[in-house]
C-alpha cells in the first residue's frame, strides 16, 4: 500500500495560535462540563490516543499504537456520545457540544479525562491525548477548522455507487483519486461489504469524510481471509524458507529467507519486493540479524506475514 499507515494530522487555519483560549477564538467560551452537558451539538472532535507502553509520537504523527481490537473508547461526558478507538488509535466523536468538554478515554486498566476547550458548530477539533500514569493530557494546542485532514480504519458496512459507510462513519468517495489492495491498484466496485479498509480524505464540519485514497485491509471476505499490516522492527534472525530446507543443501544462503521481526514470522518468496532505504533493490539474502526492517505484506490466519515489501532501514 503507497499510503504511509500513520498519518500527520494537517490541519488549516489560525487556531494553532490559539491554545489559551482553544478553537473557538479569543473571546472565553463557557461550555458544558462533566454534570451539566447533555445536549448534542453540531462539532466534530476527532483525534489520536498515544499510551505508555503503547508507542511514542514522531514528528507529532500518532503512532498506530493500539493494534488490533484493543477494547479502548472515547465519549464526551454528559452527552451519551461515544465512541471507539481504532488499531491507529485515532477516533472521532459527532454532534458534540460548542464549548469546552471533557473527554473520557477508557482502555484496559484506565479510565482518565481529558479537558478540551472551544469547540465550535460545524467546525472540526482536533488534538493528540498522551495517557502516562492513569493521566491524561494534550501533547498540542486543539486546532480547528471548517475541515481537516483525516485517517481512519474500520469495516465497509453499506456501499451504494461512491457513498459508503466505514464503521458507521459516512464516506464520500465521489473524488476519490485510488483504491489498493495491499499494494495493488484496485476499482471501488472491487470492495466488498464487511471487509475491513482504511481510508484517508477530509474530514467536514457535518462529519462526512471526502475520501482522496481508500486501502483494502483483507485480501476478502470469509474464512481465511488475510489482513494487510505494516510494521517495523528488529530482525531477530534469519532463516531458510521451507522450500530450501528441503531442496537446498546448505540451507543458510536461501535466496528466500524467512525472517523472524518483531515476534512475528516473515514469509519473503519471489514476488516480495526488497528495497533499501533510498529505494534501490536489493536482494533478499542480504537481510542480516540485527538490521531493523519495515514489512508491509498480508498477515495469514496463523499470524505469519506473506510479505509484499520489505524495506531494510540500516
Amino acid at each position: 500500500m503507497r499510503h504511509d499507515l500513520s498519518l500527520h494530522l494537517s490541519l488549516a487555519g489560525l487556531c494553532a495560535a490559539l491554545f489559551a483560549a482553544g478553537c473557538g477564538g479569543s473571546s472565553a467560551v463557557t461550555g458544558p462540563d462533566e454534570s451539566s452537558a447533555s445536549a448534542r451539538g453540531a462539532a466534530i472532535l476527532q483525534g489520536a490516543i498515544l499510551g505508555a507502553g503503547l508507542g511514542s509520537s514522531s514528528a507529532g504523527a500518532p503512532v498506530r499504537a493500539l493494534a488490533g481490537d484493543t477494547g479502548w473508547s472515547v465519549s464526551i461526558a454528559g452527552t451519551g456520545l461515544t465512541g471507539d478507538v481504532d488499531e491507529d488509535g485515532r477516533f472521532l466523536l459527532s454532534g458534540a457540544p460548542a464549548g469546552n468538554v471533557k473527554l473520557r478515554i477508557d482502555g484496559p486498566g484506565v479510565s482518565t479525562q481529558v479537558d478540551v476547550s472551544g469547540l465550535v458548530d460545524g467546525q472540526v477539533t482536533s488534538i493528540e491525548v498522551k495517557v502516562n500514569g492513569g493521566q491524561a493530557q494534550l501533547t498540542t494546542a486543539p486546532t480547528c477548522s471548517p475541515s481537516a485532514q483525516t485517517s481512519f480504519s474500520g469495516v465497509l458496512e453499506k456501499m451504494a455507487g461512491t457513498q459508503l459507510v466505514v464503521s458507521g462513519r459516512a464516506v464520500d468517495a465521489s473524488q476519490n483519486l485510488i483504491v489498493w489492495r495491499g499494494d495493488r491498484k484496485i476499482s471501488l466496485s472491487d470492495l466488498q461489504v464487511g471487509e475491513k479498509v482504511k481510508v484517508w480524505g477530509v474530514l467536514r464540519g457535518d462529519g462526512v469524510v471526502v475520501s482522496e485514497e481508500i486501502g483494502a485491509l483483507t485480501s476478502g471476505t470469509g474464512p481465511g481471509s488475510e489482513t494487510y499490516v505494516v510494521f517495523s522492527g528488529r530482525v531477530d534472525s534469519v532463516g531458510a524458507s521451507s522450500r530450501d530446507v528441503h531442496a537446498n543443501p546448505n540451507p543458510g544462503t536461501a535466496k528466500y529467507p524467512t525472517l523472524f521481526v518483531k515476534q512475528t514470522i516473515v514469509i519473503v518468496d519471489k514476488d516480495t519486493k526488497v528495497k533499501r532505504p533510498d529505494g534501490s533493490l536489493m536482494s533478499a539474502s542480504e537481510i542480516k540479524v540485527g538490521q531493523h526492517v519495515t514489512v508491509e505484506g498480508w498477515k495469514r490466519t496463523d499470524g505469519a506475514v506473506r510479505a509484499t515489501k520489505v524495506v531494510v532501514e540500516g
